[in-house]
């Protein structure tokens, strides 16, 4: 049923889709036979990011998106090359939205998946800060870690821990005022809004330990 509800919506978005497959061994098959542009790796008989790399050795510039049934199969994922990770019961619009972005180049994290991940409690972006899709890929505008100092990676990292700016300033002894100002040099190299599309980006470059 998953099977027919993905295919049903890429090609409601344009995506011609030519194979279903159950299986690793089948999805093997038909990346072989068809070479697609567009892989989305759903649950199967064996680990996720496992298919992503073979399927990447394969054909190296297919986009893999991989549908997660748990946050902790986020950054497997994405070291093993996926361009995106959304969880398994996305609906149809954001699906859309994430195949249309990762066809146009970019890596994807929905911001659904970055609360568990980091363990923020099960909390949702705020209101305030958009809770865009869009990670620049890695080589085509993405941000190496050498980019981001030192501090500018240890506020990411309590960022990413859940904490707040006074927290993060009271960890590091120093003012709010300051860590307002490293975040903002964060989101600036990271091309990101706000703190939650800050972390998927960071997430899907690598740029978090």
């Amino acid at each position: 049923m998953v099977r027919v509800g993905v295919a049903k919506v890429l090609g409601d978005c344009g995506v011609r889709v030519v194979a279903e497959t159950a299986d690793a061994p089948a999805t093997m098959a038909a990346v072989r036979a068809h070479e697609p542009e567009l892989l989305v790796v759903g649950r199967h008989d064996g680990p996720q990011a496992d298919l992503v790399t073979r399927a990447l050795g394969v054909v190296p510039s297919l986009h893999c998106l991989a549908l997660l049934g748990a946050p902790e199969d986020l950054r497997p994922v994405l070291v093993a090359g996926a361009h995106g990770a959304v969880p398994r019961a996305v609906d149809p619009m954001e699906l859309t939205d994430v195949v249309r972005r990762i066809l146009a180049g970019d890596r994807v994290v929905s911001p659904g998946l970055l609360p568990r991940l980091f363990g923020v409690n099960g909390s949702t972006p705020s209101p305030s800060e958009p809770d865009g899709h869009r990670v620049a890929p890695a080589g085509e505008g993405g941000v190496p870690a050498a980019a981001l100092t030192g501090r500018e990676r240890e506020i990411l990292r309590l960022l990413g821990a859940g904490r707040s700016n006074a927290e993060i300033a009271s960890a590091l002894f120093v003012s709010a005022a300051t860590v307002k100002t490293h975040l903002a040099h964060i989101y600036g190299k990271l091309g990101a809004r706000g703190r939650y599309e800050a972390l998927g980006r960071a997430v899907a470059l690598g740029l978090l330990d």
